[in-house]
């Protein structure tokens, strides 16, 4: 029986590709994107200018692929270059952002277990662009605030003080929501799972 290769690490596929292979920047492109497309969905006015930001990400990380700094993660690299894309991309547009309903359905029709937790990231949503942005790197994407600062272009202090905010001020909006809906079983189900996933 053979033995399944073991997947290589980012970093590996990222040296390789800056070498020429160009299998390993396809794994990179399958491994990432997904996680790509998520995140930019939710700033942009249709999924044709989410999928046109994510081609570019990978457009300009294949250019630039040599460049990359192993030191650092892939994946904050090519978020990183997602993130600039979706400000300039606003800064000309100025769209408006899609709900978390219909980003999940744009990426995924078929429903899942995370779709109950639309709500939750809709109250985030509701908070403005850079509390939604820094609460969905760090707990869907589980980046450190190191990370998050550098896709950000923030310092690492700003980033912990946004979370922090952002944290208190979900909070308060998730006992006020618990508190409009006493009677109803699955909401309280479904609230103290968010707010263990966040």
């Amino acid at each position: 029986m053979l033995k399944k290769k073991p997947s290589q690490t980012d970093e590996q596929l990222a040296r390789s590709a800056a070498n020429g292979d160009r299998a390993a920047f396809e794994s990179i492109v399958r491994r990432y994107t997904r996680p790509l497309a998520e995140f930019v969905v939710h700033k942009t006015a249709t999924v044709q200018d989410a999928e046109d930001i994510v081609q570019e990400t990978f457009l300009r990380a294949f250019v630039n692929i040599k460049t990359f700094d192993p030191q650092f993660s892939l994946k904050n690299w090519l978020f990183t270059i997602a993130y600039r894309l979706v400000v300039s991309s606003y800064r000309k547009k100025k769209p408006v952002r899609l709900d978390s309903r219909t980003c999940a359905e744009m990426i995924d029709p078929q429903p899942n277990e995370n779709s109950q937790l639309d709500w939750l990231w809709e109250l985030a949503a509701q908070m403005g662009e850079s509390v939604y942005t820094v609460l969905w790197l760090r707990y869907k994407q589980e980046m450190e605030v190191a990370e998050i600062a550098r896709v950000l272009g923030r310092s690492q202090i700003g980033v912990r003080v946004l979370l922090h905010r952002a944290r208190r001020k979900l909070a308060e909006r998730i006992k006020v929501a618990a508190e409009n809906q006493p009677d109803n079983l699955t909401f309280r189900t479904v609230l103290l799972e968010g707010t263990t996933t966040l």
